[in-house]
């Protein structure tokens, strides 16, 4: 619980980034309808959103529903490698996603409030329920990124997961710390009294704030689409990897567009500018710093080779059988699908720790991303040196980038 004190000036913030992901993120139209929930990881979202939610509702347009998790359930589902009941609790929310998307509601998806409920558990049942995850909702999820409406995933703290994010810190100020991170990163860290740390956001209008940022990396990815570079190099503390960009790629921002014209952004934060090389470019090496999480459960130290576009070795301190089973899920997922860098990181106050959430760690590094590519990312009508995989698996990097 935010501690008493900061009540007020919490309130502030939270009402800030209310407004900031509906009019932002998702620019919700008029009496458009908006479902909440948590698809990739909990199957819901954390019963500790609530008062986010409450704030979203004051200040959305539609009608606000959600889908709630119960995290012990699902971690008793996986424990007992009760597949029957995992499929028929996904199978029920895909549907319910689907009738909402009919209806031309909108997504806010909330992932990685609890990251490690799966920790402990063999990796090869972790596969196999992923599998059923996928099967339900993987169609569902192209449909949104093809643009059949608007989607976008916020970080939410809890307490589980403040608890990873700051174990230095005592318990009582573990949940403050992270939700400062998350202010900072929303850019509603100066709503109240003037405390922002954040250099492009403003104390009186985060929107404008957001505006601005949108903006600037917008003019960044066209300059990168004009100067049309062919490789991109990643050189760091045990990083080394260089890649070829496709002569029809194209750079793009998380700001997408519906079939219908509406703008939205993807994920908030955003500081990414990212395309897609080609699959069979990737040689080298890389080296993970901090670890990354997937399906519930942390992946530590992981260390992978490629040639020929493919991780020829590939290992990890920790959890290196699920490392494994990701890599060996089709035939794209040891290929990359995706280059970023992010030109504003070096002011970025939150981009210094390991947050252990995908939103904010790839939005503080450059990175890349094995498996699946974004086929927006050509202009090229059959994108055939883009891969394609089942998984998408962000690996944030402690490196330069060199584009060439």
């Amino acid at each position: 619980m935010v501690s008493p004190n900061m009540r007020s000036d919490f309130d502030l913030r939270l009402n800030a980034m209310a407004g900031v992901i509906v009019r932002i993120g998702l620019n919700l139209q008029p009496g458009q309808p908006l479902l909440i929930s948590d698809p990739y990881e909990l199957q819901g979202i954390h019963p500790e959103t609530a008062p986010l939610i409450e704030a979203i509702r004051s200040v959305a347009p539609g009608e606000t529903s959600v889908i709630t998790a119960d995290p012990a359930r699902l971690r008793a589902l996986v424990e007992a490698d009760d597949l029957a009941g995992f499929a028929a609790l996904v199978a029920a929310n895909a549907r319910r996603m689907r009738e909402h998307l009919a209806k031309g509601g909108a997504f806010l998806f909330l992932p990685g409030a609890h990251p490690h409920l799966l920790s402990g558990l063999p990796a090869d049942r972790l596969s196999r329920f992923d599998a059923i995850k996928w099967q339900h909702l993987g169609p569902l999820i192209q449909r949104l990124i093809r643009g059949a409406s608007q989607w976008t995933l916020v970080p939410v703290p809890t307490t589980t997961w403040a608890a990873i994010a700051f174990k230095d810190l005592a318990p009582a100020g573990q949940l403050n710390a992270l939700w400062e991170s998350v202010f900072q990163a929303m850019r509603v860290s100066g709503v109240s009294a003037g405390l922002n740390q954040h250099p492009a956001a403003s104390p009186d209008d985060p929107i404008m704030a957001w505006q601005t940022h949108l903006a600037a990396i917008a003019r960044r990815r066209d300059e990168l689409n004009a100067a049309r570079h062919r490789r991109i190099r990643y050189i760091g503390p045990g990083t080394e990897l260089t890649l070829e960009l496709p002569r029809t790629h194209v750079w793009c921002t998380a700001q997408l567009k519906t079939k219908s014209g509406v703008s939205f952004v993807v994920n908030l934060p955003t500081e990414e500018i990212f395309t897609a090389p080609h699959k069979r470019s990737a040689t080298g090496r890389l080296r993970l710093v901090h670890p990354v999480t997937h399906g519930g459960a942390p992946i530590e130290g992981i260390e992978l080779l490629f040639r020929g576009g493919r991780v020829t070795t590939a290992m990890a301190a920790t959890n290196n059988g699920l490392l494994q089973r990701l890599l060996a899920t089709d035939d794209g997922a040891d290929r990359i699908g995706e280059v970023a860098l992010v030109p504003g990181k070096d002011g970025l106050r939150w981009s210094d720790r390991c947050h252990h959430h995908t939103l904010l760690d790839e939005n503080a590094r450059p990175h890349v991303a094995l498996g699946d590519a974004y086929r927006f990312c050509s202009r090229a009508f059959l994108p055939l040196a883009l891969n394609s995989s089942q998984i998408h698996l962000d690996l944030p990097l402690d490196a330069k980038v060199e584009l060439l």
